[in-house]
Formats: structure tokens, C-alpha cells, sequence
């Protein structure tokens, strides 16, 4: 099941992705904000770690976000 999160800052979602990524040894390369199709490239500590374009970003955000689009009315908001 997909499932999304929401967060105050892009500073609380930023800190989410990368831990959650580097605790399965993996390398985050930037967020996509659907609601206003803005992609921001990922650093930690002042420093970039992905090599991708904001454009490469938002593409890969937006295939993955329409590949769950017929999915879209199985999912189930958790009440907690």
C-alpha cells in the first residue's frame, strides 16, 4: 500500500527522508511537493549528496505518483 506523509517544514521532511533512506543504505536525491510542483534538490549538512536535476526530480515523482493513480481509490487513510 503507498502511503504519504505530511510535515510543518520542508526542514522536518528533509530529516525524515534521509534517515529513512540511509537506514536501508540508500541515497535520497531530492522532495517533490505535488501541490505546487516544486522539486528541491536534497543536501545534508550544506552539502548535495544526489546528482540529479530538479527536472529529473519532478519526472520521476510524477511517473511514480501515475502509476498508483488507478490504485488511487484502494487506499484507505489510517484513522491514527
Amino acid at each position: 500500500m503507498a502511503c504519504s506523509l505530511g510535515f510543518d517544514s520542508l526542514v522536518d521532511a528533509l530529516d525524515f527522508l534521509f534517515w529513512g533512506y540511509e537506514d536501508h543504505e540508500l541515497m535520497p536525491q531530492g522532495v517533490y511537493d505535488l501541490f505546487t510542483d516544486k522539486a528541491t534538490v536534497y543536501d545534508h549538512a550544506g552539502q548535495f549528496v544526489g546528482g540529479l536535476s530538479l527536472e529529473a526530480i519532478r519526472t520521476i515523482a510524477k511517473e511514480y505518483l501515475n502509476t498508483f493513480k488507478p490504485f488511487a481509490n484502494l487506499i484507505r487513510l489510517s484513522d491514527g
